[in-house]
């Protein structure tokens, strides 16, 4: 794990945060397997994040592996949104929240989330807003990342949570072909075919071609070997879901 990241407990909730934020009093992390946000516990999981941090809603997109966007950085997005009932609003089908720094006093504190269970989630930073965005191999090959960055104003740094590693997630060549040039990736070592993707280091790859001069980490953990967090290649269809998120 890398040193800039570590585990908290706030209030019975555990959470790995990203040490240089969190100093400055960023309140972010993503969630271990201790807490699930998996379809049938969102609800409650969120009430137990909502008591531990005290924010009032919790924003989350309609995930489909795409490369779509929610930018909510718009006052009257942002109000279409929060208009749903519950302390969860769903952002419509996306892979990626745009959310402003400071929220609106009108709506005190809101949090911003990805759910993830190998998948890459990603929190950038710019000046002015934030972005959070869940990069399975199809975002990496639809230029999710990417896509955030441009649609920002000057990133200046890019966080990557827990994900699956690059000794653990085994692909076949068709997804090396299709994330291209920026895919980070090893030969399985066998007559299979098959190769070991490397999704934080593709993404980082990807952040930084994407906005030179970024300042991009990733925590360095495998979701597939660390149990303390949620992994659909080693559970299956019983995986839970973490949450990465930030609070405005």
């Amino acid at each position: 794990m890398n040193s800039d990241f570590s585990f908290i407990k706030h209030k019975d909730v555990e959470v790995l945060v990203y040490l240089p934020w969190w100093r400055k009093g960023i309140v972010h992390g993503t969630t271990t397997s201790l807490l699930s946000f998996d379809r049938s516990r969102v609800e409650s999981s969120a009430r137990l994040l909502q008591h531990a941090f005290q924010f009032s809603r919790l924003i989350l997109p309609l995930q489909v592996h795409g490369a779509e966007l929610a930018d909510l950085r718009s006052a009257e997005r942002l109000d279409r949104c929060l208009a749903q009932n519950g302390i969860v609003a769903r952002a419509g089908e996306c892979d990626g929240l745009l959310a402003p720094c400071v929220s609106e006093a009108r709506h005190s504190s809101l949090a911003f989330g990805v759910l993830s269970a190998d998948c890459v989630p990603v929190i950038v930073r710019s000046r002015d807003s934030w972005g959070l965005i869940h990069a399975g191999w199809r975002g990496l090959a639809n230029g999710v990342i990417e896509k955030a960055i441009r649609a920002m104003n000057g990133v200046t740094e890019g966080v990557v949570f827990p994900c699956a590693g690059g000794e653990r997630y085994e692909v076949g060549s068709e997804v090396i072909k299709a994330i291209g040039g920026t895919a980070v990736y090893t030969a399985a070592g066998d007559a299979s075919g098959r190769f070991y993707l490397d999704t934080a280091g593709t993404a980082i790859k990807q952040l930084r071609i994407s906005m030179p001069g970024i300042h991009a980490v990733s925590s360095g953990i495998c979701s597939i070997s660390d149990e303390r967090f949620h992994s659909h290649r080693r559970a299956g269809q019983t995986a839970g879901r973490s949450i990465t998120f930030v609070c405005v």
